[in-house]
C-alpha cells in the first residue's frame, strides 16, 4: 500500500489552493521515500590496524610435526592474492604449492612430505595485507620441526639508507650457506625482511655462519641480479646461534651500478650543434667540468669529410642532454664516432659508439651565444649600477663566481674591478665553454665588481660582489667516537640538508672532533661520517665479488643552522659501532649511528 494511499484525502471543502498545497506534499514525499537507497553510514577513523595472526595449525614452536597442510587465522580477512606473494617456508620445496581459503583463514597444500628431523621456517613478508590494503609493519615469522628438536639459532641486524641513513623498510634479507660470497649460486636457505624500522631477526636458524645479503628485489625472484640495490654484510661469516649476540654495525643499502653510460640518440638542433642524448645522467652537474673532446668526430655517409666536435656542454634541464659544437654541417647523413672523457656516478665510463643522425635542409644556423645568468643563480640578487651598492652577493669560500651562457663562447670579455676601480687579476676555467667560472684575486680587496662583455650580441653584463669574511661565516662541530678505528682514517662530508646536489664540505678528525669551517650564517647541513679504508677520499658500499664490507658509515643531521662567528658542536656524539655485541638479544637496540 503506497503512501498516498494510507493518508486520508483532503476535504473537498477546503479551498482549492490549501487542497493543491497538500497533495502536493504527498506525492513529494512519496517520491522522496521510493528513491530511498539504504546506505552503510559513514565516518570513523580509517583502518591503519595491520592484520594480526591470531593461530597457526602447526603452532609455532611444535615438534614431531606430519602434516600436508598449514593453516592460518588472522584478526581479520586478508588479501589473498598478497598472502601467495608473502608467503615463503624453508628449506624450499619442489613443486606448486596450493593456497586455499578466504576471509581470516587461508590453507596452504605443501607439494611433497616433509623431511625427516628437519626444522621448518615459515615467513609472511610485509607485502601481506588486509583487504583494506593496511600491510605489516615487520614480517611474521614461525618455525616447527619434523623432529623432537627445533632449530634455536639466531642473528640479527639493521639495513640503513646509503644517502642519509634512514630506515630501509621491506627490504629482502636473504642468508647464505657460504662462508663468503663465493659460492651463491644454489640460492638462500633463509629469507626475511626489514620492518618499518629497517631491523630485521633471522631465527629458528641451524647453527652456523652465513652470509647475509640485504636485497631490494625489485622483480620478486628472490635473486641478486644486476642494476638491484644490495647491502653488503658488514663481515662475511655472520654467526647465527643461541648467544644472542646481536650484529651492531649496520648493512648499508646501495645500488651498484656496472653499467657504463652510452649514447642514444644524436639530433641536428642546427648546422653547427648537436644534441647529445644518454642512457643516463653523468656525474657532472651544470656548474663543474667536463673534458673537452680529443676524439670525438662526425662524418659524412661517403666518409669523405670528417669533422671534429670542438667542445661539449651541459643541458640545463635535463642531466642526461649535452650539446656539442661542430663546423657548419650540409644537408644528409651523418654519424658522430669516438667518445669523450665522461662518467656516471659510479665512476663507469662513457662507452664509444656510433651514432648515425641526419641534417636536414633548411636547418638554420647556431643562434648567436647570449647570457643567460650569473652563477650560482643566486648572484643574479643584486643589482649592479655604477655605485656602489649597500648590499652584495656574497661569494663564499666553495664557492667560484662564474656565467651560464645559451653556448661556447670565446668572443667575449671579463674584468673585475675592485670598489675603487683598480683591475683585478684573475685566473679563469673554461672546462665547461658554456659555464665557465672566474677565480679573481681577493687578496686586500673586500668588495668588487664583475663586468663580461659578449660580442656576439653586443652586451655587457655586470654585477657586484663581496667577499665572505669571519664575521659572514660560522662552523659546525660533531664529535666522533672512533672505537676500533684509526682516527687518522676518519673522513666527513658535508651535505646541505634540502639538497641532493655536491658536498659543501670535507674535513678530517682533529682529536675527537669533525669540524666543518668557513660556512654560510643560516646554512643547514647533514654530515656523512666514514672510515676512508681505501684512501680515495670518497665512501665505498663495498662489494660481493670479491666480497668487501662497506665502508664503516655513520650519519647526523645538524639541528640547528650555523650562526656567523660561531662554532656551533652538535650536542650528540657520533658512535662508528663495532661489528658485533656479545650477549645482546636480537630485539635490543643497537649502538645509534646518529
Amino acid at each position: 500500500m503506497s503512501i498516498v494511499q494510507s493518508r486520508r484525502r483532503p476535504s473537498r471543502n477546503l479551498p482549492f489552493r490549501l487542497r493543491l498545497r497538500y497533495s502536493c506534499s504527498i506525492v513529494l514525499l512519496a517520491a522522496l521515500t521510493a528513491c530511498a537507497v539504504p546506505v552503510p553510514p559513514t565516518g570513523g577513523p580509517p583502518d591503519s590496524t595491520p592484520p594480526a595472526l591470531e593461530s597457526s595449525e602447526p603452532a609455532p614452536g611444535a615438534v614431531n610435526v606430519e602434516t600436508d597442510r598449514l593453516r592460518f587465522t588472522f584478526s581479520e580477512p586478508v588479501d589473498e592474492a598478497s598472502f601467495r606473494t608473502a608467503f615463503s617456508i624453508a628449506p624450499e620445496m619442489n613443486g606448486a604449492i596450493d593456497f586455499r581459503g578466504s576471509g581470516r583463514t587461508v590453507e596452504v597444500r605443501l607439494p611433497e612430505a616433509l623431511r625427516a628431523s628437519t626444522t621448518y621456517r615459515v615467513t609472511l613478508d610485509v607485502s601481506l595485507r588486509d583487504r583494506r590494503s593496511v600491510t605489516l609493519d615487520a614480517p611474521i615469522t614461525l618455525a616447527f620441526a619434523t623432529g623432537s628438536e627445533i632449530d634455536r639459532g639466531r642473528l640479527s641486524g639493521r639495513i640503513l639508507q646509503a644517502r642519509d641513513g634512514q630506515p630501509a623498510a621491506g627490504v629482502d634479507v636473504l642468508a647464505f650457506a657460504s662462508a663468503d660470497s663465493t659460492d651463491l649460486n644454489e640460492g638462500p636457505l633463509y629469507r626475511t625482511q626489514t620492518g618499518s624500522d629497517g631491523r630485521f631477526r633471522l631465527e629458528y636458524l641451524s647453527e652456523g655462519s652465513y652470509f647475509v645479503v640485504g636485497l631490494e628485489d625489485d622483480n620478486r625472484n628472490r635473486q641478486i641480479d644486476t642494476g638491484e640495490a644490495l647491502a653488503v654484510p658488514p663481515q662475511a661469516a655472520i654467526p647465527a646461534d643461541t648467544s644472542m649476540t646481536a650484529v651492531a654495525r649496520p648493512w648499508v643499502l646501495a645500488r651498484f651500478d656496472e653499467s657504463a653510460p652510452t649514447v642514444e640518440r644524436v639530433r641536428a638542433i642546427s648546422t653547427g650543434e648537436l644534441e647529445i642524448r644518454l642512457s643516463e645522467p653523468l656525474a657532472w652537474r651544470l656548474d663543474d667540468a667536463i673534458a673537452p673532446p680529443e676524439n670525438l668526430f662526425v662524418v659524412d655517409s661517403l666518409r669523405s669529410r670528417s669533422v671534429r666536435v670542438d667542445a661539449l656542454w651541459f643541458s640545463q634541464n635535463n642531466p642526461r642532454i649535452i650539446y656539442g659544437a661542430v663546423e657548419e654541417l650540409a644537408p644528409g647523413s651523418w654519424t658522430m664516432e669516438g667518445v669523450f672523457a665522461a662518467a656516471d656516478s659510479s665512476g663507469n665510463e662513457l662507452a664509444p659508439s656510433q651514432q648515425p643522425f641526419s641534417v636536414s635542409p633548411g636547418l638554420p644556423p647556431p643562434d648567436p651565444v647570449t647570457f643567460l645568468s650569473w652563477t650560482p643563480d643566486s648572484l643574479g640578487a643584486v643589482p649592479a649600477g655604477d655605485d656602489v651598492p649597500a648590499t652584495f652577493r656574497v661569494v663564499w669560500p666553495f664557492e667560484a663566481p662564474g656565467v651560464r651562457l645559451s653556448g661556447p663562447t670565446v668572443d667575449s670579455e671579463i674584468t673585475f674591478v675592485d670598489s675603487s676601480g683598480i683591475q683585478m687579476a684573475f685566473q679563469v676555467d673554461y672546462s665547461d665553454p658554456a659555464a665557465p667560472k672566474w677565480y679573481p684575486d681577493v687578496r686586500g680587496r673586500f668588495t668588487y665588481k664583475a663586468m663580461l662583455r659578449i660580442a656576439e650580441d653586443d652586451s655587457t653584463h655586470a654585477i657586484w660582489l663581496r667577499t665572505a669574511t669571519e664575521r659572514d661565516m660560522g662552523a659546525l662541530g660533531l664529535v666522533v667516537e672512533a672505537g676500533e678505528f684509526d682516527p687518522e682514517e676518519i673522513v666527513g662530508i658535508l651535505w646541505r640538508t634540502r639538497d641532493s646536489g655536491p658536498s659543501i664540505a670535507t674535513t678530517s678528525l682533529e682529536g675527537d672532533m669533525l669540524l666543518f669551517e668557513e660556512l654560510s650564517g643560516g646554512f643547514r647541513g647533514r654530515a656523512l661520517v666514514f672510515v676512508d679504508q681505501d684512501g680515495d677520499g670518497t665512501w665505498s658500499p663495498g662489494s660481493l665479488l670479491p666480497y668487501r664490507a662497506a665502508e664503516p658509515v655513520g650519519w647526523h643531521a645538524f639541528g640547528e643552522p650555523v650562526r656567523p662567528r660561531w662554532d656551533t658542536i652538535a650536542a650528540d656524539t657520533l658512535r662508528l659501532a663495532p661489528l658485533m655485541i656479545p650477549g645482546m638479544a636480537p630485539t635490543e637496540d643497537v649502538p645509534s649511528q646518529e
